[in-house]
């Protein structure tokens, strides 16, 4: 699914959890690449952040080990830790950008200020995961809301690459006033997943977009995925109140797939 992975992690970061989501979406014979910025423009750096550091990187590095995959390290400095992310995303052939983050209490934030400054300025796919701190990310029971075609098929593809690796069962959610209208958009990303020996439940229901979403994903899912693209129509839908109350409220685990394509 994906050749060139770039992972920016920190002393906070749930290894475990990133290297085996990562394994899923790295096409065989793909590599990942582990990123630690240091909020510094000085060198050399501190002992205390250089310390902090190789913590982190010798996690990656035996979990790497243990599971086969085909790592590369790299530190870098710079004074702002989300603009040393993106100028290492962009400096580089990576087709995704992949963090996971603990969900944060604040209205108005998605998924950090560092991150979310990321997710509007990335020129690289992006995806981010958000998550309660001590509750297991499980991947058997997916939901995928969507408001358009395209910009699902990202969420989707992802998916899929789950499904196959956990059987995962997968619904794609329209919430709308117009059944034709979710059909337009529900069945082609059904018969995707189908051609790709993947089964799909569609769903349609009407009522308040968001708390429509909520109430579905209370119904023992495990992840909600939201597709977006950085055009115009769907920022409301990526960084607005939408997006900010299933990245807070939801129950569940929520991925957000960013892709950067500006025309189709």
């Amino acid at each position: 699914m994906y050749d060139r992975i770039l992972i920016p992690v920190g002393s906070k970061t749930d290894m475990r959890l990133v290297m085996s989501l990562a394994e899923d979406f790295l096409d065989p014979g793909g590599d990942i690449t582990i990123l630690y910025v240091i909020p510094s423009e000085k060198l050399p750096v501190t002992a205390v952040e250089w310390r902090k550091a190789m913590r982190v990187i010798s996690e990656a590095q035996s979990i790497s080990i243990r599971k086969k995959i085909e790592v590369n390290y790299k530190m870098k400095n710079n004074r702002s830790v989300a603009q040393g992310i993106l100028k290492e995303a962009a400096s580089t052939d990576y087709d995704l950008l992949f963090m996971a983050n603990p969900r944060t209490a604040s209205r108005g934030i998605l998924f950090g200020r560092k991150v979310d400054e990321i997710v509007r300025n990335t020129t690289v796919e992006t995806a981010i995961l958000t998550y309660t701190e001590g509750q297991p990310v499980s991947c058997k029971k997916i939901l995928i809301p969507t408001s358009g075609y395209r910009h699902a098929l990202r969420a989707a593809r992802i998916a899929e690459a789950l499904a196959k690796e956990h059987g995962s069962e997968i619904t794609v959610m329209y919430v709308g006033g117009r059944k034709d209208d979710a059909d337009a958009v529900i069945q082609p990303l059904i018969s995707d997943l189908e051609a790709n020996g993947v089964k799909g439940k569609p769903l349609f229901k009407s009522g308040p977009i968001a708390q429509t979403i909520l109430d579905e994903a209370r119904h023992g899912y495990d992840l909600m995925m939201i597709g977006a693209t950085e055009r115009p129509a769907y920022q409301e839908f990526l960084l607005g109140s939408t997006a900010d109350r299933l990245v807070h409220d939801a129950p569940c685990a929520v991925l957000m797939v960013k892709t950067v394509e500006k025309t189709y």
